[in-house]
């Protein structure tokens, strides 16, 4: 049996009510055209472009904790890798990649090898590191 898909995984909630608009005027005109017209742009973009263009964002974020994405200080010394931090965001990648696979159309290969080679050089650093 199907049912209705709740984020916490649970019985669907009552919906809850929109809070309450900061004191003040509340927001402007313009801020409210800018608003809309985000908003008409992400519907206009196709949902699965939007999910790639996060995940090689995502992506992105792991190369910079790893520590070779970002240019050498001014003494010529590459940041200091995270491993964790960039554990978390490879992660997040992979359940990207693995969770929606066939539904992200062409770009699952790229990105399933933009991953491979995320964990290729985590792997790297860490030993590198140890």
């Amino acid at each position: 049996m199907s049912g209705l898909w709740t984020p916490g995984g649970g019985e669907p909630r009552e919906p809850a009510s929109p809070p309450s608009p900061p004191p003040g005027d509340g927001p402007s005109a313009d801020e409210i055209a800018a608003v809309r017209e985000l908003h008409a742009q992400l519907r206009a973009a196709p949902v699965v472009d939007v999910i790639v263009n996060h995940a090689i964002g995502i992506w992105q974020l792991a190369l910079v904790h790893l520590g070779v994405a970002t240019p050498p200080d001014d003494d010529g010394r590459q940041p200091a890798p995270n491993l964790a931090a960039a554990g978390l965001a490879i992660d997040a990648l992979s359940a990207l990649v693995d969770g929606l696979s066939d539904r992200l159309g062409e770009a699952e290969t790229m990105l399933r090898e933009a991953l491979t080679e995320a964990q290729r050089v985590y792997i790297a650093v860490a030993d590198a590191t140890s």
